[in-house]
């Protein structure tokens, strides 16, 4: 089961992100094997399900710890069109942040602005 979630998430990964078969895999916004597998080196994005290949979900930042937790706040947020909410793990691809919610709608934001 893990790994049928992998994949479907991972093609929709693919699919967002605009790997068409014949693209640049070395393009920014490029999904291929050899970044999936270095996902775990990748501190900037989440590029499947489980974070990992192996599904680790575990995030190697360290900014929020003990002390500064007590730093955070509200910076920004969406407004979803239903009350089901989110219904998958978001994905971080290259500055974008990807959501499924309910009735397999996908909602893409800049993780910037």
């Amino acid at each position: 089961m893990k790994r049928a979630i992998f994949a479907a998430a991972s093609l929709v990964a693919l699919t967002l992100a605009g790997c068409q078969e014949g693209a640049n895999v070395d393009a920014p916004g490029s999904i291929n094997s050899k970044r999936l597998l270095g996902a775990g080196s990748d501190t900037e994005s989440w590029l499947s399900y489980g974070r990992t290949y192996d599904e680790q979900r575990f995030s190697p930042l360290d900014k929020i710890n003990a002390e500064s937790v007590k730093d955070l706040g509200l910076t920004w947020f969406a407004d979803l069109d239903t009350a089901r909410g989110q219904e998958a793990t978001p994905l971080v691809i290259d500055g974008k942040i990807f959501i499924t919610t309910a009735w397999s709608k996908v909602k893409a934001y800049d993780a910037l602005t």
